[in-house]
């Protein structure tokens, strides 16, 4: 009987920054290899779900120096009902990921104005 190897594949956290500015959430994270193609962005229910698969040297090709650590990036964040679904945004740019996830209006900030006597 033949044994067949399965090709198991390391994944790394991205490093990330998450900010909110505005009514709006930002997450950036850093990516070093992953094309547009190779990078999946989805909502799981409560989780927003970012798999990117980087491009590794061909199995012929031997490493003389190797700085980054091997493996595709995935990151897990939960997602609450203060977002707005249908207005989650991902731009790749140099290997950087910017979502931009906007909250319901219900849910930012508004001033209240004051009237006088």
């Amino acid at each position: 009987m033949a044994t067949q190897e399965l090709e198991k594949t390391a994944t790394v956290r991205p490093v990330g920054t998450i900010w909110e500015e505005g009514g709006v959430v930002y997450l950036r994270l850093e990516m070093p290899g992953v094309d547009k193609s190779d990078l999946d962005v989805r909502i799981e229910d409560d989780q927003l779900v970012i798999h990117g698969k980087r491009s590794d040297l061909p199995k012929e090709a031997r490493n003389v120096v190797r700085e980054r650590r091997r493996g595709d990036f995935r990151q897990v964040y939960t997602v609450d009902d203060t977002v707005d679904r249908d207005k989650i945004e991902a731009n790749l740019e140099n290997g950087v990921l910017l979502v931009t996830l906007h909250l319901k209006e219900a849910v930012k900030p508004r001033r209240i104005e004051i009237k006088a006597g």
